[in-house]
C-alpha cells in the first residue's frame, strides 16, 4: 500500500477493434489483465489490447502519463486463445 505522500500505482488498459473499443483505469494490475482479456474474448477476432502502468499528469491535469507498457494482448485467429506479451 502506498504511504500518504506517495501517488498510487495506477494501470491503464485499453482494447482497440476496428468498430469498438474499451478502456478504463485501476490500481490493481491484476484487474487490468482480466478487463483487457475479457474484452478480447467479446470484440472482432482482430482486436488488440494493452495494460500500460501510467501516472497522473504532474500539471493537475485529468490525463496520464505512459510510465511503461506491462503486457499486449491478442486473440489468436487460428486457436481463438487470448495470447499476452509481457511481464
Amino acid at each position: 500500500m502506498p504511504g500518504i505522500n506517495e501517488p498510487p500505482t495506477l494501470y491503464a488498459w485499453d482494447v482497440r477493434a476496428a468498430d469498438a473499443g474499451r478502456s478504463g483505469v485501476t490500481d490493481d494490475r491484476d484487474a487490468a489483465i482480466r478487463h483487457v482479456h475479457q474484452a478480447l474474448r467479446c470484440i472482432d477476432s482482430r482486436a488488440s489490447g494493452e495494460v500500460r502502468r501510467v501516472a497522473l499528469a504532474p500539471d493537475g491535469s485529468a490525463a496520464y502519463i505512459d510510465l511503461r507498457t506491462v503486457g499486449e494482448a491478442w486473440r489468436d485467429a487460428a486457436t481463438g486463445a487470448i495470447v499476452w506479451r509481457g511481464e
